[in-house]
């Protein structure tokens, strides 16, 4: 993998921004804008490595699997940070295996071998960034450019497959944000899904999850009064299941009359949470595409190169990076390690021109479908990295 130099294309933030990405400007602490979206380079990749990253993905979805199977055998939820009572459901969906839609793992390239950060399974964000990469490929690249980028295709597959084997209650899935996220991603980020829905033939109503609003015996209702059948959330369980919506959103799930059926299912709460690394490791120590991963109160004693990680934090936030027991870089404070922390034995992302690019590889229900690369200066990708497109050599 290399990183390259590339001319910016003219006019390129009108171009983002009418193709959906209008938050390619970030806030810097200092008072400063920087750019979020980066074109100045790009990274080449060789075939060979995208079938690993494929590959690697295929595996490790596996090995979730297994992860999550032993969570639910030993009742692990309090390790996890999950209020005892959400368990039932938890379990429910586990085995009942109601529709998911996507996820995204993050990885580090790590002397040619492929290691595990973490695996964003219930809300992950950098969606239309990914699909924006595949314009920038045409207009740089022209039709001889490749990428690892089907991300597209494979949402409306889904959609297709969910639509044509009745996995829905109805044709109509109501795509939920909240209205206190103020940049513009999280809608834009639903604004893109309802069209994925509606290319396979769904009605898709976008709806921020504020104005939900219930009838005893319809249930969950929008701003129509139409029942609210199948809602996919972009906002994360974790969140949900302190608030009053809670009870109506876990006693009302399901497919029959008066119920919803939640995408993604409430289940995903075990794999979006960082105490899943640890219980890989515990599966599989020495897997080639694991890294070190304990809960907090478990660290060896000559581990001295970590990241102490929040069980549900996002963005880097209340993340601690040491090296050699020194510390290094602190992520953010957004309140976030009440619930947990684990460990993560320290991954040297590599230098690429001083920039240390995390690999985000897309998965579409159970299958790797693409690419999308975050890099940061420092030592943790936060929301003041940048996001620069890949190509596929030759």
């Amino acid at each position: 993998m290399e990183r390259v130099p590339s001319a910016p294309r003219p006019d390129w933030p009108a171009t983002v921004e009418a193709q959906g990405l209008v938050y390619w400007k970030t806030d810097q602490p200092d008072g400063t804008t920087t750019s979020y979206w980066h074109e100045e380079h790009h990274y080449v990749l060789s075939s060979e490595e995208v079938y690993e990253m494929e590959a690697t993905a295929r595996v490790l979805m596996e090995l979730l699997v297994e992860a999550g199977d032993h969570v639910l055998s030993k009742g692990m939820f309090h390790r996890f940070g999950i209020p005892g009572w959400v368990g039932m459901r938890i379990r429910e969906t586990w085995a009942n295996e109601p529709p998911m839609l996507y996820g995204r793992f993050d990885f580090a390239w790590l002397g040619g071998q492929l290691k595990l950060l973490e695996y964003n399974a219930d809300t992950p964000t950098c969606l239309l960034e990914t699909a924006v990469q595949w314009h920038w490929l045409q207009d740089v690249y022209g039709e001889a450019g490749d990428q690892w980028n089907r991300v597209h295709e494979a949402l409306v597959e889904r959609w297709t497959d969910l639509r044509e084997s009745h996995r829905l209650p109805d044709g109509h899935v109501h795509f939920l944000h909240t209205s206190a996220e103020r940049s513009g991603e999280d809608w834009l980020t639903v604004g893109y899904l309802t069209e994925t829905a509606r290319a396979a033939g769904l009605k898709a109503t976008a709806l921020p999850i504020e104005q939900l609003g219930i009838i005893d015996d319809l249930g969950f209702v929008d701003l129509e009064g139409e029942p609210v059948r199948t809602a996919f959330k972009l906002y994360p369980w974790e969140w949900l299941v302190h608030e009053s919506l809670a009870h109506e959103a876990l006693g009302r799930m399901g497919t029959q009359k008066g119920e919803t059926q939640w995408i993604e299912p409430i289940w995903k709460m075990l794999w979006s949470n960082k105490a899943i690394l640890a219980v890989l490791w515990e599966l599989f120590p020495d897997h080639p595409n694991l890294l070190p991963t304990y809960f907090d109160d478990e660290k060896p004693a000559d581990m001295t190169s970590y990241v102490r990680k929040p069980l549900l934090a996002r963005e880097g936030a209340n993340a601690v990076v040491l090296i050699d027991g020194e510390e290094v870089e602190r992520g953010p404070d957004q309140e976030y390690g009440k619930e947990g922390f684990v460990v993560q034995q320290y991954a040297d992302l590599g230098s690429y021109d001083g920039a240390r690019p995390v690999l985000g590889v897309w998965t579409v229900d159970m299958e790797p479908a693409g690419l999308g690369i975050r890099e940061s200066d420092g030592y943790i990708t936060n929301n003041s990295s940048r996001f620069v497109p890949h190509v596929i050599s030759g």
